[in-house]
Order: C-alpha cells, then sequence, then structure tokens
C-alpha cells in the first residue's frame, strides 16, 4: 500500500500555544485514491484486522450483544428491520477504545476533510439471517440538512463513515450497495423506504476485517442477510465544530471515556470531542 504524508498548519492566530497547530499526517492511502474517494464517495480498504485483533473485535461486540440485547429472538422474527445496533461502544469496552486512534482510517479522514475532526460516535449493527424480508436496509444517507435552493454561503455538511466488518460481507451476509457519486447530489434525496436496485447502484464485498469508508450523504443499503450473521462497526467521523450525534439516547453517564479523558493528550480529546474549534 502506497503511502503519503500531509503537513498541515491550523491558522488561527487565537492560538497560544504550539498544540493542534502543526499536523503531520501519515496516509495510509496514495493521492489517486484520496481523488477516487473523492469522486466515488466510497474507498474499500482490506484487511484492516486480522488474526487475534479481528476476533478481539468479534468477542467483545458478542459480550455485548449478549449483555444488551435481551429481545433478540422477538425483534429479529418475520420482519424485515435493521437489526440490533448498540452505540457508544468505547464507552463500553476497552477493546473498543483502542479504536481512538486508528490510523489505517484516520489518516484518511484527516486527508480529506482536515486535521481537526472528531470521533462523532462508534456504533455497530448486528443483522441476523432470514428470509429475504428480514435485515436489509432501505436506500439512505447519514446528513440530511441540504437545502433546497442552495443559499449562497450554505456550508455542506461532510462526514466519513468507516463501515467495519467483522464478517465476510458477501451475498450470505448482505453486501452492502452503493451509488458512486452520489454524495455530491445536493439536489434530491434517496426513494423513500425503497429497497429494490436503483440505476447506477454498485454491490461491493469485502473480506472479514476489511472495511469501506463512506461519505456520509452517499446513497447506499444493506442487501439482506440470508444465511450467515453480518456484524459490523460503524466509525463515524465529522468536523470538531458539528454537534454531536443525537442517536443512542444520552453517553452512559459512567462510561469509559469519562475517566479515559481526565489523562488524555490534546488529540484524544478533540476526538472524543473536547477542543479543536475556536
Amino acid at each position: 500500500m502506497n503511502r503519503h504524508k500531509i503537513r498541515y498548519e491550523v491558522l488561527n492566530s487565537r492560538k497560544q500555544d504550539e498544540s493542534g497547530r502543526y499536523w503531520e499526517v501519515d496516509v495510509q492511502a496514495n493521492p489517486e485514491e484520496l481523488q477516487t474517494f473523492a469522486e466515488s464517495g466510497y474507498l474499500v480498504r482490506e484487511s484492516l484486522f486480522q488474526g487475534d485483533a479481528l476476533q478481539r473485535l468479534r468477542d467483545a461486540l458478542d459480550r455485548l450483544e449478549e449483555n444488551e440485547w435481551k429481545n433478540r429472538d422477538m425483534a429479529i422474527a418475520g420482519k424485515r428491520g435493521w437489526g440490533f445496533i448498540p452505540r457508544h461502544l468505547m464507552d463500553k469496552d476497552e477493546v473498543f477504545l483502542e479504536l481512538l486512534k486508528f490510523q489505517p482510517v484516520l489518516s484518511i479522514v484527516r486527508a480529506m476533510m482536515g486535521p481537526l475532526v472528531r470521533l462523532r460516535g462508534l456504533s455497530a449493527r448486528i443483522s441476523y439471517p432470514g428470509d429475504d424480508r428480514c435485515h436489509q436496509t432501505p436506500w439512505h444517507r447519514h446528513m440530511r440538512v441540504v437545502p433546497n435552493p442552495l443559499p449562497p454561503w450554505f456550508s455542506r455538511p461532510h462526514c466519513i463513515d468507516g463501515l467495519i466488518y467483522l464478517d465476510d460481507l458477501n451475498v450470505d451476509t448482505g453486501p452492502v450497495a452503493v451509488v458512486p457519486g452520489s454524495h455530491n447530489w445536493l439536489d434530491r434525496e434517496p426513494p423513500l423506504d425503497t429497497y429494490e436496485p436503483i440505476e447506477g447502484e454498485l454491490e461491493v464485498s469485502v473480506k472479514a476485517g476489511g472495511g469501506v469508508l463512506i461519505h456520509g450523504n452517499l446513497w447506499h443499503r444493506a442487501l439482506p442477510t440470508l444465511s450467515a450473521k453480518r456484524r459490523m462497526l460503524i466509525l463515524s467521523y465529522t468536523p470538531t465544530w458539528l454537534r454531536k450525534s443525537p442517536h443512542g439516547g444520552p453517553q452512559p453517564e459512567d462510561g469509559l471515556t469519562k475517566s479515559f479523558l481526565e489523562e488524555a493528550d490534546f488529540e484524544a480529546q478533540m476526538l472524543l470531542g473536547v477542543g479543536g474549534y475556536s
């Protein structure tokens, strides 16, 4: 894999010290891949996790599933749905907190959106096998705030979601379908409650431990989970000044990040939403 470095200087004359002003990012992608990402709205990364590292994530998510989803069997029986979506994972298990500075994804995020980014959330989605009406998602995007017509100084919302698959993503588990370039469509929305193919869609599959990085406004859907369980982590990044995600309810009061922040460095604090903006 080709890599390259980007050196940023954040032009903020109000800063009284050097913390957060200069950033050197060792980007784990080449410039051509970043250009493709910018144009298509998605980027496939293979083998982000392998061996023991992959199994630790699976085990941590399985523990969380066992502890939190008491009504799983009832929820997955006989109806189309999104499956189990636990939130605030970094507050619940140290294994997930270790992903705070995961450079294979974070370095690409900073190359695309600049150094001042925060981790808007780490959540998961587990879907379960069933008939073709069970556990799939309709066409959707993640940041639906674009006005029509566009005002002269409208600021486009940007978000990068790292979809990390802990199981093979294929026809059995349900691949993800995307419409390349749709993140740049500011004058239309995905069709409402639609699960069927649309013109221009592309199905993407990866091996367990791989991921798909997408712009938050890329049109995408998950195909049905037919015969094997599908576990996915979602690392969501935005600029530091965007509000925290409203999904998943309030952050746990006794979560792991609370004590972690007491001794965290500047970068970790910013990634967890403390600072990084004027």
